[in-house]
């Protein structure tokens, strides 16, 4: 008998999954946020049913311990299917429903993920993702929740190849379907036409299928299309979405306005931010940098300065919810902001089955849960001038994975599909949004996570990076892949993913493991 545990059983897709499970003869442990249902009674047994809410920090500890107490050594499969969802503006959403999807549909399967993989690598299980088809478009109504759909498919992509032998990671994309989600996300019915989705029931067979079979699958011979035409034609779909939404007359941003242009850069301390610095401060922006390293900060400040260029610092720490509502708030009583530059990022490599979670929390709360609400903070006060820029640092890993730093990618993809949405989203407002995804970089940040820095003078220099973003800023482009080999390399991934992945697999992961 099969042993499968199945997060967010209570109704939808995942009471169909259990439902249907067991009626195929698998022991079904569920996990829910609310009592045992009544509904459930006949497919999973009220002992085997845990009462574990995703949205809180511990929701892991508590399902692993409800496993250990019923001596639960192993699991042929786990689906980790719950999900929050939002509907509206993305400037609109406040704080605490930003960072319950986050919570809910990116930071818990990672945890729970980690908590399980011992019982899973004992007879080498199934972990399955359920993600959205939508996960590789632009949702400029459902843009977090996307950018979570976005990040467990990063995850999922490089947890896959680091576990090859030990467990088989797939990732399910179900269209829309008949559930409370969307009621729960506040999407107005007259928005939906829920006649036409697919039951939870057909969704649920489908998905068990490729379960069985170890494969990820869009679930649906539509949704399978969508998503392959996602996949391949990222940038023209984005552009053709962006230009349905831009107002018919837009406008320039004059160089030589009266009132000087104001620019803010996360991690502007060194590497990437610091080149940023130099570049805008050379175009006459007054520039604020934001930085964790308060000595590092103070010694690029007084270098700049006496070269004359205009620059002050704000010591924050942004993966500390204190330091980032202080900083928000700096900005807020501060001048509007004309480019807002999402840069500071940081890793935690090596396999992820025995790394720090500590550590990799840190790495969601600094690449991606702060750039989220300083971004929507600013966005609802209306700090971001008309005409100005939102530019958001992702990575080359969205399109050739990064076995060795799965949490990593996970962010950086989700940063990459939230600024796609965002860009949709703003594009009435005039606000141009770029997301820049940078190949390997000579900078301290690459030398410290990199396996082998033998060939770092191949790297991209961080002016020349720079200097292409300010470019593409003045260009009004929303895509930014900087270097003509990071460009195919980028095609190479979406056309070609498995030797791709196979040769980041040797060329980095297996070199951490040395």
């Amino acid at each position: 008998m099969q042993t499968i545990l199945i997060t967010g059983v209570s109704d939808g897709i995942g009471r169909a999954l259990a439902v249907q499970a067991a009626a195929g003869g698998a022991r079904v442990l569920g996990v829910g946020r609310r009592a045992f249902p009544d509904s459930l009674a006949a497919s999973i047994a009220p002992a085997d049913y845990c009462v574990a809410d995703l949205g809180r920090a511990d929701a892991a500890d508590v399902i692993a311990n409800f496993l250990a107490a019923r001596e639960v050594t192993h699991l042929d499969a786990l689906v980790l299917n719950a999900a929050a969802g939002y509907y509206g503006a993305p400037a609109q959403q406040s704080g605490a429903a930003l960072d319950a999807l986050l919570q809910v549909n990116l930071y818990a399967p990672i945890a729970l993920t980690h908590a399980l993989l011992p019982r899973l690598r004992s007879v080498r299980g199934v972990v399955a993702f359920v993600s959205s088809v939508h996960s590789a478009l632009p949702t400029p109504d459902f843009a977090v929740y996307t950018a979570t759909k976005a990040g467990l498919d990063g995850f999922a992509r490089s947890l896959r190849v680091e576990e090859q032998g030990e467990v088989d990671v797939i990732v399910l994309w179900p269209g829309p379907t008949r559930t409370q989600l969307h009621v729960k996300s506040g999407i107005p019915p007259e928005r939906t036409r829920s006649e036409r989705y697919a039951s939870p029931e057909q969704v649920a067979q489908a998905m068990l299928a490729a379960i069985q079979r170890r494969r990820s699958r869009a679930v649906g011979w539509g949704n399978r299309l969508l998503r392959w035409a996602a996949v391949h034609f990222e940038a023209q779909i984005d552009a053709l979405l962006v230009s349905r939404a831009r107002p018919a007359h837009t406008i320039q941003i004059k160089a030589d306005s009266s009132t000087a242009r104001h620019a803010v850069i996360t991690g502007a301390a060194e590497g990437i931010g610091r080149a940023l610095v130099e570049v805008f401060s050379a175009r006459q922006y007054v520039v604020t940098g934001i930085d964790v390293n308060a000595e590092r900060a103070a010694q690029t400040q007084a270098e700049l300065s006496a070269r004359g260029l205009s620059l002050r610092f704000i010591h924050a720490d942004l993966s500390a919810p204190d330091d980032l509502t202080r900083l928000t708030a700096a900005l807020l009583d501060g001048p509007p902001i004309d480019v807002l530059v999402n840069n500071a990022g940081i890793s935690c490599v090596g396999a992820f089955a025995h790394s720090d979670l500590t550590r990799q929390q840190r790495v969601l709360d600094v690449n991606l849960r702060a750039p989220l609400q300083l971004t929507t903070a600013l966005l609802h006060a209306g700090k971001i001038a008309r005409g100005g820029a939102l530019v958001f640092v992702s990575s080359l890993s969205h399109y050739v994975s990064y076995p060795g730093a799965a949490v990593y990618a996970a962010s950086k993809d989700a940063l990459a599909a939230y600024a796609r949405s965002l860009a949709v989203a703003l594009a009435a407002q005039e606000i141009q949004v770029l997301v820049v995804y940078p190949g390997p970089t000579r900078t301290a940040h690459a030398r410290r996570y990199s396996p082998d820095n033998r060939r770092e003078a191949q790297r991209m220099a961080p002016e020349t990076l720079a200097a292409s973003t300010h470019r593409a800023i003045e260009r009004r482009q929303h895509r930014l892949i900087p270097g003509f080999g990071n460009r195919v390399t980028a095609l190479l991934g979406q056309w070609l993913p498995a030797p791709v992945e196979w040769v980041m697999k040797k060329t980095l992961f297996e070199k951490l493991q040395v």
